[in-house]
């Protein structure tokens, strides 16, 4: 079959042609688009847990040997929202107590969380941290029979004083800082 030429190069320039005006077209587009204002991203809050941040002198390792026995509590920063804590008491190579605590910042409030690992439950008891200046932190929790309230005390750089009370016999710990 002949091909009709004139009519093929018609079509071409046709098709050229509708091809170059979407070229131009989207041309445009990106030169718009290029052109167009870009707006801030939203400001995105960022928590700075400074309620937490004001018990980073809790943080390292603690001790108290007497004739009673050996009380140890460590603490470590887990994140910026959490610390861990682990105490101890061994009497004569034996643990006689062991617990685990958490101090956590969850939004504006901090919750000292432990739970005991000597005992036979696995439930956690949260006390919130109710006052607060630069040497001392109390938590609080009304609802637990024994403590009701737990205070840390710094007494200077290398020693601390721990209070169990509210409910029962206070007892406090005095500790030195391990170096």
């Amino acid at each position: 079959m002949p091909i009709n030429k004139p009519k093929d190069v018609y079509i071409c320039l046709e098709f050229k042609d509708l091809i170059m005006r979407k070229i131009i077209v989207l041309s445009g587009l990106l030169v718009l688009g290029a052109c167009k204002k870009e707006e801030a991203p939203a400001q995105v809050a960022v928590p700075t847990y400074d309620q937490l941040k004001s018990a980073a002198w809790m943080l390292g390792s603690w001790a108290n040997n007497s004739e009673q026995g050996n009380f140890s509590e460590y603490w470590t920063m887990e994140n910026d929202s959490t610390y861990q804590g682990k105490s101890f008491v061994v009497v004569q190579n034996d643990t006689v107590f062991a617990e685990r605590a958490i101090l956590s910042q969850k939004g504006e409030d901090v919750f000292y969380s432990v739970l005991i690992l000597t005992d036979s439950t696995d439930t956690e008891t949260p006390f919130k941290l109710t006052s607060r200046s630069e040497n001392t932190l109390v938590f609080e929790n009304a609802e637990n029979p024994f403590p009701k309230k737990i205070t840390y005390t710094r007494v200077n750089n290398d020693s601390i004083f721990a209070e169990i009370s509210g409910g029962g016999q206070p007892q406090g710990y005095p500790m030195k800082r391990v170096k």
